[in-house]
């Protein structure tokens, strides 16, 4: 097969999320200012960091044009003297209330949304958490502003934790460069082929771990000079194989068949099963398109001409994958 990885590197820059974003760091940094300034008396104190795929540094610039950062607010709380969570998320949409004419408590986090021509172009999250426990864990604050109260709860959560996790799975950091890739190029991928509203599609966060535990790089190294030559492509078929290949036959006693079903940890706490929305059909729609993905992996081995495998990779992650123009040395110097 053809090298094709300076189109990967190509490809790997037009669809990052540089974690230097200035215009999403600006955001932040308003709303942050915003916060401090107009939260409440009756408020605890808080530290804030960042979370998410920017911060993981496996972010892509979003299909829909709306850019998003999450950030971390760390209370100084014990879960334990708040039994509403959604009360402790109060305190941060009443502080930013007005500022957008969207702000509005999630499942997950308090979300304020800019809109330019009544389209959402950015939105920053902030997750709650309580992180002044007597058992020294962190809790996030779930539940909506009218959810029921089994709904508001609170839950072992430490994102820090997972970027520290992250960060040590490889002692190189070129190793941890093609990770980071190729979760992007999951990421991608991803958005290329699932309908993505509701559990349709596999998360961000659950492709991300799937990488955790089934990718390992992928290069050729100099003996002579130690230097390694890394090749996302293989990287990435190895990966998808190993994905397909962790998945197991389900019985479905209501559909009457069986279906194809994964499950994936999170590698930090709370350790919560990745693919539990999911339903066994969604999952076995995830098998058939990772094996989709593979067989034109597989395809592309094949191939002697980098256009032939340029556009087998187009048709995997849209057209954001550089084409390529096989030289041709007929009646040139350098056709001998």
């Amino acid at each position: 097969m053809v090298n094709v990885q300076s189109e990967f590197l190509t490809f790997h820059d037009k669809i990052k999320l540089s974690e230097e974003n200035q215009e999403l760091r600006n955001k932040r940094d308003i709303l942050l200012n915003k916060l401090r300034k107009n939260i409440s008396d009756k408020a605890a104190s808080f530290t804030t960091f960042n979370q998410g795929s920017y911060a993981m540094g496996t972010g892509i610039k979003p299909d829909d044009g709306d850019f998003d950062i999450d950030v971390g607010l760390k209370f100084d709380i014990d879960h334990d003297d708040y039994s509403d969570p959604v009360q402790v998320k109060q305190w941060v949409k009443d502080a930013l209330d007005g500022h957008t004419k969207s702000v509005k408590i999630r499942r997950s986090c308090v979300t304020v949304t800019y809109q330019k021509d009544k389209e959402p172009i950015y939105h920053v999250d902030f997750a709650v958490y309580a992180a002044n426990n007597a058992d020294k864990q962190m809790y996030i604050a779930k539940g909506k502003e009218y959810s029921t109260e089994e709904y508001r709860i609170w839950q072992l959560s430490d994102p820090q934790e997972l970027l520290n996790y992250l960060n040590s799975l490889y002692d190189d950091s070129d190793d941890r460069a093609q990770f980071r890739r190729v979760v992007r190029y999951m990421k991608k991928w991803k958005n290329q082929h699932f309908i993505t509203s509701g559990n349709n599609a596999p998360t961000g966060i659950a492709l991300t771990a799937l990488a955790c535990s089934y990718f390992t790089p992928y290069y050729s190294k100099d003996f002579l000079t130690n230097k390694k030559a890394y090749d996302d492509f293989k990287a990435l078929k190895r990966l998808v194989n190993n994905i397909q290949n962790a998945f197991n036959l389900t019985w479905d006693s209501d559909d009457g068949c069986f279906y194809r079903t994964i499950t994936q940890s999170l590698p930090v706490q709370p350790g919560n099963n990745l693919f539990e929305k999911m339903s066994n059909k969604q999952m076995n729609n995830f098998y058939n398109q990772i094996s989709a993905m593979y067989s034109k992996l597989t395809e592309a081995e094949g191939k002697s001409k980098k256009s032939e495998v340029c556009q087998l990779m187009i048709d995997i992650f849209g057209e954001a994958f550089p084409a390529a123009v096989d030289r041709s040395y007929v009646g040139t110097s350098e056709s001998a």
